[in-house]
């Protein structure tokens, strides 16, 4: 069984589309969350999602929207200005989307399971505890015990950190597709930039054997301006200016 796994779309249609002719070869695609917040298509993100039918894990981005709720930039360390533009872009975002969106989102699950005959998969955003949580490289052995216990999968699979990651954990494998349509990397200044590529993850399951394949895949710049222009998103070059 051919499992894609996808995560942190961020309303950025674009890049999903890019990686449809993949991703539909599979015989399952599974949704990890963050789908329409922060990008230039929350609503006709969440109306190709409605229509896909995907399973789809509940984000913490999404059970803001859902609520209607804001968004704690507070937290973030960042200028007054930029943070500023965090808040009018969320604003923006609840205004580009209706009740319909957000019961569609209030129907996402905090974790999903998917089991074959060998095999079992539990899928979730931050953790299977907290859709904000971060399990990462580095992550103790103590506090995955802690994250999953009562669980016995063979996979385990979240997104959240928007940074790929495989990673065993006893028998079993912890995956992290990345972003589909906010991946990032720091440079060697210490600058956050956005590649202009979407990523996602390929597991394989197939007798005893599982198989992960991180993938990246390159998209038109140009149809992302496009799309962020046509969009009438608030400060459309700053949202454009780290993107390379």
């Amino acid at each position: 069984m051919r499992i894609a796994l996808i995560s942190d779309i961020h309303g950025n249609l674009t890049a999903l589309e890019s990686i449809m002719s993949e991703i539909k070869e599979a015989d399952q695609i599974v949704c990890l969350g963050d789908v329409a917040a922060s990008g230039p298509q929350p609503g006709e993100t969440l109306e190709f999602l409605r229509d896909a039918r995907w399973p789809c894990v509940l984000g913490n981005t999404d059970e803001v929207l859902a609520k209607h709720g804001e968004e704690d930039f507070g937290r973030l360390k960042m200028p007054e200005d930029e943070r500023k533009k965090m808040v009018s872009l969320h604003e923006w975002t609840t205004s580009r989307i209706d009740g319909a969106d957000r019961k569609f989102l209030a129907g996402f699950k905090p974790t999903i399971e998917i089991k074959t005959k060998d095999h079992s998969l539990v899928c979730y955003h931050g953790s299977p505890l907290s859709n904000t949580e971060k399990v990462l490289s580095t992550t103790s052995d103590n506090r995955l015990s802690e994250i999953f216990s009562g669980r016995a999968a063979s996979v385990y699979a979240g997104g959240h950190t928007h940074e790929q990651m495989v990673r065993k954990f006893g028998s079993s494998l912890i995956v992290n597709p990345g972003s589909v349509g906010l991946p990032f990397f720091v440079d060697v200044a210490g600058a956050v930039k956005n590649p202009i590529w979407a990523e996602y993850a390929m597991l394989s399951l197939s007798g005893g054997s599982m198989m992960v394949d991180l993938r990246r895949k390159r998209y038109s710049f140009r149809a992302l301006k496009e799309a962020v222009q046509k969009s009438g998103m608030p400060d459309p070059a700053w949202w454009l200016r780290d993107w390379t």
